[in-house]
């Protein structure tokens, strides 16, 4: 090898490194671009001849090594449309300035339309102005489309995936999924709420479809179903409605209530006519415990005066009671008549007495003055007591001329103490004997002197005390208290709750009440309690309502006894009452022959004197001049009686009942064995009336329970099946324990137009279009091309290779299959170029092209040398 060989091996050295830095450059310029591949360097040795004896080399090239088949590390990101692929592949994109030529690609199973064959591992798509999927390259994404007519997915052809499905086409419900528990055991008397779902017809217009509930018995409901607005109904219709009866139970006669009457008579004795009223007795009534007091004072003894005046007093002062006392008093001489205002409300009544302090006044004679040549004699009396009370009685007898003076309550307020006894004594003797003697009074003493000198007085004095007995007050019942009883009687209701337009009627005394059931009532109770409120809503009717159960008690709203009428039997000579009772409200009147009425309207206060024909005359008897009565006939001559009998206290009942219609239904029956309990046993459909709805013909257990009906919006007929589970098995709809009705499960399959709302990846490389209605709908798929050499294939700008001889035909293949990666979506795959090792391999490169450097030098060296041998 000469020198000038080793130059030039050296100079292609140079050339080698100058490659593989290239390479290095590139390799670091793109390590932040997505998809891109690195390439290595592979020098080859370059020999011209060698041999044992000779060796010429010839140098070294370095040839690029594409790094196609190494994965790059996968990035999440928040784009929707980016993607990226975890495995062998690449993704079949298109120059979107191409998009418009189509050519037939040959693959390893055989040909495949395309617009244009470039292939990426760049997975960076977005929607461009024209809806494409476009990487950050500009190339288009390919895909296989979906035909929007019959949804099939064409693999024979690939093209760019445009997002042009911008509508969803609205789907028409065909299906309804329920799944609920119905209460066992529901709230009485409380409607099972509705349950509703959202459906939509054909044109996409949301439509209503209700369930509405009843428990028939233990383990059976009627379901309808309610479409409003379809020109057909899955139920609808009645039927002849289920028997109703209306019966009457025990009547309870009423009875007049009576009120109770105590009489309080006040004793006590009587001195020198003066009822014996003694200053701080206390008087009181104790009615249920509450206390009615008067006491005896020097200011109200004068207004009060008798026995009589006190009774009045007292029975003033119960009825002026503040709050009004439960009774009312009225007085009679020295009685008093306390009435129960309420009749039939009976009453306790006490009387207690408390007596004031009594003063047993005394007369003392003094020694008398002698009568002298100049004046009469002189007689003095002294009266020790200070006070004094009604009906004391003081006597002075004058030269045998008795001079008395008597306390009395209608003077006791002027002069209630002895000195104005004295007083009065005094007084009195002047007015009788004041021609010869005089008397006057110096406080408790008396004084009476002859007026003649040298005249004798002869006097004495006497008193007499009121009667020491303390006063009584004693009450008797007169008219025991009647609680009355108003006239009941019970009626029960029997009928099926649910039906619509029975009809319940009661008259009470003509006057009917009807009540038509609407369908809606859940028990006969509620039947019964709307009957009682309109019953009840008749203020008019002499009666109330109540209802409990399936049975009204009518009631009458006064306490009182059944009326009988009453007349009189008139002659000349006597006035017969007959009849054999005596009512509340009766008025009966006598006129005597002179024309004057004597009235008696039967009261409850006055009912206990008057509750028979012969109390009323005894009555009469009492009150007419010169008549007297002898059981029901008064005696007396050219009177007239009259009647006006009470209305009608007691109340008549009559009854009918009108059977009226079954709405149309779907029998639901549950199970009641341990086997069945709870579970769906039966759907009958057979009481759907003119409705569409079908139940599913195999009810055995583990078949489908379905009711099929058909709607209809205007725009023709419209199928639903509605899905309640499987007969005898959990699940779907169900009867267990429970007072609410639980639905878990409430869906169908339709769906609203959609509008446009976002494109995504879903799984295997699915191109979703998601709608605004919920709905998504997957438009293309995209394949994953794999090569047997992907290392040959062929760079183009972009990070895009086409196919090469050396790579071999593309296979598109569904991700994961056949080899091919898988479709990641929120992903791109970062560039493979590792930094670190790509400075290594800098550093390598520039100490090699120094060493070649250094080899053109040293060469150069040497043909100096040999150029200067001819010197």
């Amino acid at each position: 090898m000469s020198i000038f060989g080793s130059m030039t091996t050296a100079v292609l050295g140079l050339n080698a490194q100058s490659k593989a830095l290239g390479h290095i450059s590139d390799n670091i310029a793109n390590s932040s671009t997505i998809g891109y591949k690195r390439v290595d360097s592979a020098f080859e040795t370059m020999v011209l001849q060698s041999s044992q004896r000779l060796h010429e080399p010839g140098g070294v090239t370095a040839q690029p090594v594409f790094m196609n088949n190494i994965q790059g590390a996968l990035t999440q990101v928040q784009s929707p449309t980016n993607i990226a692929i975890q495995g062998q592949g690449f993704f079949s994109v298109t120059k979107v300035a191409t998009q418009g030529s189509s050519t037939l690609v040959q693959t390893q199973t055989g040909t495949v339309s395309s617009s244009a064959a470039f292939y990426t591992r760049a997975g960076d798509f977005e929607l461009d102005k024209s809806r494409y999927l476009v990487n950050s390259a500009g190339y288009a994404l390919n895909g296989w489309l979906v035909d929007p007519v019959t949804g099939v997915l064409h693999k024979d052809q690939v093209a760019p995936i445009q997002v042009n499905s911008l509508i969803d086409k609205p789907v028409a419900t065909s299906t309804i999924d329920l799944a609920a528990n119905l209460p066992a055991t529901p709230k009485p008397g409380e409607k099972v709420p509705d349950s509703s779902i959202q459906i939509f017809d054909s044109q996409g217009n949301p439509r209503t479809v209700n369930f509405k509930w009843r428990q028939q018995a233990d383990s059976s409901w009627r379901m309808v179903l309610d479409a409003p607005g379809s020109n057909t109904k899955p139920v609808d219709g009645t039927f002849t409605g289920n028997p109703a009866t209306v019966s009457f139970g025990q009547n309870i006669a009423g009875q007049t209530a009576v009120a109770q009457v105590n009489v309080i008579t006040i004793s006590g004795n009587n001195t020198n006519g003066q009822d014996n009223l003694r200053i701080g007795d206390v008087y009181s009534v104790k009615v249920n415990g509450t206390n009615y007091s008067l006491k005896i004072t020097a200011d109200n003894i004068g207004s009060i005066r008798t026995y009589s005046g006190l009774a009045g007093a007292l029975a003033n002062q119960i009825n002026s009671a503040s709050p009004a006392a439960s009774v009312l008093a009225t007085s009679s001489g020295q009685t008093i008549r306390v009435t129960a205002r309420d009749a039939g409300t009976p009453f306790k009544l006490n009387t207690e007495v408390q007596s004031g302090t009594r003063t047993d006044n005394t007369i003392v004679a003094q020694t008398s003055t002698a009568a002298t040549a100049s004046a009469g004699e002189i007689d003095k009396f002294q009266f020790p007591q200070t006070q004094v009370e009604v009906g004391d009685s003081f006597t002075i007898n004058v030269n045998g001329t008795p001079i008395s003076y008597t306390v009395t309550a209608a003077t006791y307020q002027s002069y209630s103490t002895v000195s104005d006894v004295v007083s009065q004594l005094a007084g009195r003797i002047n007015q009788q004997l004041g021609s010869t003697v005089t008397a006057s009074s110096a406080g408790n003493i008396l004084s009476i002197q002859a007026n003649v000198v040298n005249t004798n007085v002869t006097s004495s004095a006497t008193r007499t005390n009121s009667a020491p007995a303390v006063n009584t007050m004693s009450s008797l019942p007169s008219v025991a208290s009647v609680a009355g009883v108003r006239q009941s009687r019970t009626v029960t209701l029997t009928g099926t709750p649910g039906d619509i337009g029975t009809q319940y009627t009661l008259s009470i005394n003509g006057t009917a009440v009807t009540y038509s059931t609407t369908g809606e009532e859940m028990t006969m109770e509620d039947i019964t309690a709307a009957l009682a409120n309109k019953i009840n809503a008749n203020t008019s009717l002499p009666v109330t309502a109540s209802a409990q159960g399936g049975v009204i008690t009518v009631t009458a709203k006064t306490a009182a006894s059944p009326s009988g009428p009453n007349s009189f039997a008139n002659t000349a000579t006597s006035v017969t009452l007959n009849g054999s009772s005596v009512d509340v409200g009766d008025t009966y009147t006598i006129t005597d022959s002179g024309g004057t009425p004597y009235p008696l309207t039967i009261t409850n206060a006055n009912y206990g004197l008057y509750d028979t024909p012969a109390k009323v005359m005894q009555y009469f008897a009492s009150v007419v001049p010169g008549a007297s009565a002898s059981g029901n006939v008064l005696t007396v001559a050219n009177a007239t009686g009259t009647v006006s009998d009470a209305p009608a206290a007691h109340f008549t009942l009559d009854q009918s009942a009108v059977a009226g219609q079954t709405p149309a239904h779907i029998g639901l029956t549950f199970g009641k064995t341990p086997e069945t309990v709870g579970t769906l046993t039966n759907i009958s459909t057979a009481l759907v009336g003119t409705g569409t709805s079908v139940s599913s013909a195999n009810q055995s257990a583990g078949a489908d329970a379905t009711v099929t009906f058909t709607v209809d919006y205007g725009f023709g007929p419209q199928q639903v099946t509605l899905n309640l589970g499987k007969y005898q098995k959990p699940g779907g709809l169900t009867q267990y324990a429970g007072e609410e009705i639980n639905v878990t499960q409430l869906v169908q399959n339709g769906a609203p137009r959609g509008q446009f709302k976002d494109v995504v990846f879903g799984d295997n490389g699915t191109v979703m279009v998601n709608y605004d209605n919920g709905r998504s709908k997957m438009v293309a798929k995209v394949p994953i091309i794999t090569f047997n050499n992907p290392n040959a294939l062929q760079r183009e700008s972009g990070g895009v290779f086409v196919e090469s001889e050396e790579a071999g035909k593309p296979n598109f293949n569904d991700p994961e299959t056949n080899g091919a990666g898988a479709v990641v979506a929120n992903s791109v795959e970062s560039s493979n170029v590792d930094i670190a090792d790509e400075f290594t391999k800098m550093i390598v490169t520039q100490r090699s092209y120094s060493a070649n450097a250094k080899i053109v030098t040293t060469s150069d060296e040497m043909l100096q040398e040999v150029l200067g041998l001819k010197r």
